[in-house]
């Protein structure tokens, strides 16, 4: 079995291919060539403050590509903390591991043989299928020509969304960036104002930074509203990483609404306190937002569903809904396989036993 590291896997993984398996992995979902199930959250609540309430989380997914011969289960372990900031109600993981590090793993198997195949961490990985994914959304969903983005955030997430956003528009003009955090807004625009090599500019106020682009990534941990509908110009785009950072004028303006999948996520929660994630939980179902809003990523990408029939149309993609973000095991096997065939075409990463994890006795 293959075990890599971040490093390794940063060495082999490009954005580029990244939207090449994220357009694979929902395509073969919506032709009925692969199967996901959907995200399991396990909550224990744990000693808080009077400012501040933590959560213990197990989070997995799992599913399979039989184009790659490969099943996935992605899991991570984690701490979590909700609290204000400057109004605004935030929900945060924190590096509680020893060495100040986070707990999150990404495990391969064989459809064929059964064996495990490769298991590496999902931190960098997870960035890049995050801003993979909005950048096949916003490639399907946004008008003919973009020449502006707007980014609100400033975190490991904003970065991925560049990222996507600058391959899919190479010849974006120009990108306007807002966070709550002034600190972390210039550090950011910097960073990546040299990264890029692109106009990459901070921005005031939240509506400066999103009124007059053709397309919007919000990527924060805000779990309250963060854009206001009335902003957005005709015929934009708007990428959300999770369902809390919209208000309803936003869903209701949207003509287009474009979801990762209808199944909603589960959450089991020991005792009465719930995070905020589930208490506020809301999710697109019919009566909510007229269904013929609706449409799935992977229909559009395989040609199932019609996406933007309208330069002046606004379109918008989340996850499940109003709710947190819905990744897809799917998602985590198609990069995970490319990330285990260039790793092993490059012959990075350590090789232990595969026998240590199989047995004579019948499970």
């Amino acid at each position: 079995m293959l075990i890599l590291n971040n490093d390794e896997i940063q060495s082999v993984l490009q954005m580029k291919d990244c939207i090449q398996a994220m357009e694979a992995a929902f395509g073969d979902l919506s032709t009925g060539a692969g199967v996901n199930r959907p995200r399991s959250h396990t909550y224990v609540p744990l000693e808080s403050g009077p400012e501040e309430d933590r959560f213990y989380m197990f989070k997995s997914m799992d599913g399979a590509l039989p184009r790659f011969g490969m099943h996935g289960l992605r899991i991570s372990s984690d701490m979590l903390s909700e609290r204000y900031f400057k109004g605004k109600r935030r929900r945060e993981k924190l590096p509680a591991a020893p060495g100040g590090k986070y707990v999150g793993l990404l495990l391969l198997f064989s459809l064929n043989t059964l064996e495990p195949l490769a298991m590496m961490p999902d931190g960098y990985l997870q960035r890049t299928r995050v801003g993979a994914t909005s950048a096949v959304a916003a490639k399907y969903l946004a008008k003919k020509e973009v020449r502006s983005a707007g980014l609100i955030g400033s975190g490991w997430q904003a970065g991925g969304q560049l990222l996507g956003l600058y391959e899919v528009f190479p010849h974006l003009a120009e990108t306007r960036v807002y966070s709550i955090n002034e600190q972390h807004k210039r550090s950011f625009v910097d960073e990546w104002s040299k990264k890029l090599s692109r106009d990459i500019r901070a921005v005031d106020t939240a509506r400066l930074a999103v009124e007059e682009a053709d397309v919007i990534a919000l990527a924060t941990n805000s779990q309250t509203a963060v854009l206001e509908g009335k902003w957005l110009k005709p015929g934009c785009h708007v990428n959300s990483v999770q369902g809390a950072e919209l208000d309803d004028e936003t869903m209701n303006r949207a003509d287009l609404l474009v979801l990762r999948e209808r199944n909603e996520p589960s959450f089991w929660v020991m005792g009465d306190k719930m995070p905020y994630e589930v208490s506020s939980q809301q999710s697109i179902r019919g009566g909510d937002i007229n269904p013929s809003k609706i449409r799935l990523l992977g229909d559009i990408v395989s040609g199932k569903g019609a996406g933007r029939t309208d330069q002046k149309q606004i379109t918008l993609f989340t996850g499940s809904g109003r709710g947190g973000s819905a990744g897809q095991g799917t998602q985590f096997v198609a990069v995970g396989a490319m990330v285990y065939k260039r790793a092993k075409e490059s012959g990075i990463g350590r090789e232990i036993p595969t026998e240590w994890f199989l047995q004579d006795f019948k499970p």
